[in-house]
């Protein structure tokens, strides 16, 4: 896969892909800390919510075996956008801006993912900082 995929446009879009949920898993990742104290706790949260989300959305299970009440579910998380995008991805034949558009829209949600953590971030931050 590096040698025959990643040097390519579809590799590139690929990594784009990779990189704008890793920014997400970030945001999520500081919410939940700043939501518990806990070093314990933040691990066994994070995990919980990476499987959770990963066997929701399609990670483990091919979406198209899941039933539609689940994916309907898996709007709301972020997972399931990036997931989409990788299933897009694979299946287009030829890489244009116009064939990239719905993958481009997938990034764009989640990026709005990450901005609602960051402001919920802020928000519980700021309330902890009232209270104490």
């Amino acid at each position: 896969m590096l040698g025959d995929i990643m040097f390519t446009s579809r590799g590139l879009v690929y990594m784009l892909n990779s990189f704008v949920f890793t920014i997400c898993c970030l945001t999520i990742a500081l919410f939940i800390s700043t939501l518990v104290t806990n070093k314990n706790a933040v691990n066994g949260i994070v995990n919980v919510v990476a499987l959770g989300s990963s066997f929701l959305c399609g990670a483990f299970v091919p979406a198209e075996w899941l039933p539609n009440s689940v994916l309907t579910f898996a709007h709301i998380l972020p997972t399931y956008w990036y997931i989409n995008s990788n299933d897009l991805l694979k299946t287009i034949e030829v890489i244009d801006f116009t064939s990239l558009e719905p993958i481009f829209i997938n990034m764009l949600v989640v990026l709005g993912f990450s901005i609602l953590f960051i402001i919920l971030n802020n928000v519980i931050s700021k309330y902890k900082q009232k209270v104490s």
